[in-house]
């Protein structure tokens, strides 16, 4: 299970997102690794199964049975039936997903990152520089004021050079998508629906590997506990079971029935108990954090009130009475800062805090100021508005 180390090592919490992100990205694989090493160990350094063999089996004989019965695959029956006859009935009856625990956690830890990675390689081509962005701002509360504010002008300055040269990249891209203004909110958007299929995904894979008659399984043997109905009688995740295996004896075979105690499912019960339900907690969290991502980037008046808010703190745009300040920060809005540059504060905010982005935001607003009073005359510049 060395690939599974490796990736547990290589996680790391990035800053260019936020928190539900990296529950996803982050903590839930994490999770996953760790049971599948705890798994893997016990199954691969403890003893997962011992059978009932005949008296006139030898160590080694017992020895092979085990490990013919644990990489073969073992059947259950009910234990008040009587063993099939037919080799159909039995296969039928087979339970083969014991052995692949450690590396199906393994792949699910992986496809959760997934999004994750995504992301990165393709925010990448907006032209801002996120990752070092978000990294500076997420630095800048350990520092002091004036250490602080001189950060926070420089963050202000990459961000407004960076959609200044989005739309006049725009002008010349012939409509290129990357360079419109919204590229990187439509795409962080994508990447949190990619969170919630790949979940939806999660719940498929489960129902699938552990060939379980539950929809909801998670409830299902949850509820099975609760009522104490035990694998005796549900199947699910049986301690004993049965197993044939055929032996060469002077060139006849001689074919064996035996039974097995599988400790190992008694650990894989409530592990995937807990990572059911945790799954159903990441979904939820996941969902109502893509609804509220979908409102605060694609509604303009909710755009419009999270820049306000910080304005008005200042004191650089009144009320509703100041209707020359909220024209030029619609301008400011709508042809400056645009669904991307509303999206960069956002991130700010859930990284460096709301002291950090109030003066990132203002310094936004002066440069705006300064480069409209820089391209209209003064006097125009004040009909304008």
């Amino acid at each position: 299970m060395f690939f599974l180390d490796a990736f547990l090592k290589g996680l790391h919490k990035q800053y260019d997102d936020d928190s539900i992100d990296r529950l996803n990205y982050y903590w839930t694989p994490m999770l996953l690794i760790i049971f599948a090493l705890t798994l893997s160990a016990k199954q691969y350094v403890g003893q997962p199964i011992q059978c009932w063999i005949p008296a006139q089996f030898t160590g080694a004989w017992e020895q092979y049975s085990e490990n013919y019965c644990f990489v073969q695959n073992t059947y259950f029956i009910n234990p008040d039936k009587y063993i099939p006859d037919s080799e159909l009935d039995r296969e039928a009856a087979e339970i083969g997903y014991y052995q692949w625990v450690p590396f199906i956690l393994g792949l699910q830890a992986i496809l959760f990152y997934l999004p994750s990675l995504f992301w990165r390689l393709m925010n990448f081509n907006s032209g801002v520089a996120l990752k070092k962005l978000l990294f500076g701002a997420k630095n800048a509360d350990k520092v002091n004021e004036k250490a602080r504010q001189e950060s926070a002008k420089s963050t202000a300055a990459h961000i407004f050079e960076a959609v200044t040269l989005q739309k006049r990249f725009s002008k010349y891209s012939h409509g290129s998508f990357t360079h419109n203004g919204s590229y990187l909110a439509y795409l962080y958007i994508f990447t949190k629906v990619l969170y919630l299929v790949q979940i939806i995904a999660q719940f498929v894979i489960l129902n699938n590997f552990l060939s379980t008659t539950y929809t909801f399984w998670g409830v299902g043997i949850l509820n099975d506990i609760l009522r104490g109905r035990e694998w005796e009688e549900s199947g699910h995740f049986p301690r004993v079971t049965m197993c044939d295996f055929e032996v060469r004896v002077l060139g006849n075979k001689h074919r064996h029935t035996v039974q097995c105690v599988l400790m190992i499912n008694m650990f894989n019960e409530k592990v995937y108990v807990f990572i059911w339900f945790w799954l159903v907690l990441v979904g939820f969290l996941t969902a109502l954090n893509l609804v509220n991502w979908v409102r605060k980037l694609l509604f303009r008046n909710v755009r419009k009130q999270h820049i306000l808010s910080y304005l008005r703190v200042s004191g650089n745009v009144g009320g509703e009475e100041d209707t020359s300040g909220l024209r030029v920060l619609d301008k400011f809005l709508d042809q400056k800062l645009q669904s991307d540059g509303v999206f960069i504060t956002h991130l700010i905010d859930n990284n460096s805090g709301s002291v950090f982005t109030h003066d990132v935001i203002n310094d936004l607003w002066r440069r705006f100021l300064e480069e409209q009073q820089n391209t209209i005359p003064h006097k125009e510049f004040k009909e304008s508005i």
